[in-house]
C-alpha cells in the first residue's frame, strides 16, 4: 500500500512540473486538441488544479481507512457505424467512459464522491478528465420525504431534462441538437466547475440552485464569468401506472471573451450578457413514454432558440421503437436550420448493459434531403 502510494505522489509531482503526461494526455498539454474542438484554451493552472486534485484523491482511495469502504467501478462503450449518404461513412468509438464512485470514510456515511473519465477518439485516442466531485446527501429532510444533496467540483449543472438523463439510457443515440448546442457548458462536456444544491422528493418534484465558475471544465480563468443555474420540477400525476412532471431550467452570467461555436460558430468571442432558459414536461403511461423541451439562449441583443419533442414505446421488455422531431436555430448563416425528424430502434439484450441500436435522421431543406443513419452496440463492462 505504501508502494502505491509513493508511485501516485511521485505521479503528482512529474505533472506539476509541467511535463507531458500520457496517461491523461489532454489535461497535461497546455495547448492540444481541445482548444481545437471546444474553442477555448485550458489554461495550466487548470491543468495543475485538477491533477493535483486527483492525485491526492487516488491516495486518499489506497489509504487504510478508505479500504474498509466499497468502491465502485464502472464503465461501458459505444461503438457506431455512421452514414450520412454524402462524405462521411465511418466506424467509431462514439464513447467510453469509466469512472469510480462510492462513499468517504465518514462515520455518518452521506458523503460520496466520483471521478469519470471519457475516452476521446477525435483527441488522438486520450482521456479526458470529466466529473471530479464530492456530494453531501440527507434522506429524509427535516423529517419529510425530501432529500437534500449538496455537489462540490466538477460536473454537469442541472440544467434541462435531457442533458441529466445518461446517454446510455436515452432512447436514441445522440441527444437533440438545441440541448447539445444550448446547456451551459455546452463547449466544454456540458460541465463546469462549482458547487450545487438540490432537494430532490420522488413524490412532487424538485429544485435546484448553483453557483458555477462559468468557464467550462478543466479551465481556470481570471475573467468574472459566474454562471448562475436554478431548476424546478413539479409531480403533477404521480402513480404506479402513470406520471407527468412539468418544469423550468434559468441560467444567467455575465459573459467576458467566452467562446459558443455552437451558437455563433468558431473564431469568435462574446462579451456580455448570458441569459438561458427552457420548458421542460415528460409523460410515462407504462412502456409509453413522451418529453419534451423548449430552449432559448439571449446573448446580447441576439437569441438562439429550439426544441425536440421525444417519444419511444417498449415491447415485450425487449424491443424499444422511438420517434423525434427537434429543431435548432443557431446565429452561424450557413447552417439548415429545418428540423430533423428521427426513426429509432433499439433491442435491449441485457437492459441498457447490452443494447444494440438503429437510428435514422432526416432533414428537408429546399433543394435537398439530408440523412443519417447510426447504427451502435454499447456495452457495459461491470
Amino acid at each position: 500500500m505504501l508502494k502505491v502510494k509513493k508511485i501516485i505522489l511521485c505521479l503528482s509531482l512529474y505533472f506539476l512540473r509541467g511535463t507531458p503526461c500520457y496517461l491523461c494526455g489532454s489535461l497535461c498539454n497546455k495547448k492540444n486538441n481541445y482548444t481545437e474542438r471546444h474553442g477555448e484554451d485550458t489554461e495550466s493552472r487548470g491543468v495543475i488544479f485538477h491533477l493535483f486534485f486527483t492525485s491526492i484523491f487516488l491516495i486518499g482511495l489506497t489509504s487504510s481507512s478508505y479500504a474498509q469502504q466499497k468502491v465502485n467501478w464502472n464503465g461501458y462503450l459505444q461503438y457506431r457505424f455512421s452514414d450520412n449518404y454524402l462524405n462521411q461513412t465511418n466506424f467509431s468509438v462514439r464513447r467510453a467512459k469509466f469512472w469510480v464512485d462510492g462513499s468517504l470514510p465518514i462515520n455518518d456515511g452521506n458523503w460520496g464522491y466520483k471521478l469519470q473519465a471519457n475516452f476521446l477518439q477525435n483527441s488522438k485516442y486520450l482521456f479526458e478528465l470529466q466529473d471530479v466531485l464530492v456530494n453531501y446527501k440527507i434522506n429524509n429532510f427535516s423529517g419529510s420525504t425530501t432529500m437534500l444533496e449538496v455537489t462540490a467540483g466538477q460536473f454537469v449543472p442541472d440544467f434541462s431534462l435531457q442533458r441529466k438523463q445518461p446517454d446510455y439510457s436515452i432512447p436514441l443515440d445522440e441527444r437533440a441538437d438545441v440541448v447539445n448546442a444550448l446547456v451551459p457548458g455546452a463547449e466544454t462536456m456540458a460541465r463546469d466547475i462549482g458547487v450545487e444544491l438540490k432537494l430532490d422528493d420522488n413524490k412532487t418534484g424538485s429544485v435546484s440552485f448553483g453557483f458555477f465558475n462559468g468557464n467550462g471544465a478543466n479551465t481556470v480563468s481570471n475573467q468574472r464569468n459566474f454562471l448562475y443555474v436554478n431548476r424546478g420540477t413539479l409531480f403533477l400525476l404521480n402513480n404506479s401506472e402513470s406520471k407527468l412532471e412539468l418544469g423550468y431550467n434559468l441560467s444567467y452570467r455575465d459573459a467576458h471573451d467566452l467562446q459558443f461555436s455552437k451558437i455563433f460558430g468558431s473564431n469568435y468571442s462574446f462579451t456580455g450578457n448570458d441569459f438561458r432558459f427552457g420548458f421542460e414536461g415528460k409523460l410515462n403511461l407504462g412502456d409509453f413514454e413522451l418529453q419534451s423541451e423548449y430552449i432559448e439562449a439571449h446573448l446580447g441583443n441576439q437569441k438562439a432558440y429550439g426544441y425536440y419533442a421525444l417519444a419511444d414505446y417498449l415491447i415485450a421488455s425487449k424491443n424499444l421503437l422511438a420517434l423525434s422531431i427537434e429543431q435548432y436555430n443557431d446565429l452561424i448563416p450557413s447552417t439548415i436550420d429545418n428540423p430533423w425528424y428521427v426513426i429509432g430502434y433499439s433491442y435491449l439484450l441485457k437492459g441498457n448493459d447490452i443494447k444494440f441500436s438503429l437510428d435514422n435522421k432526416f432533414q428537408f431543406a429546399s433543394n435537398k434531403t439530408n440523412a443519417l443513419t447510426t447504427i451502435q452496440i454499447q456495452y457495459f463492462f461491470n
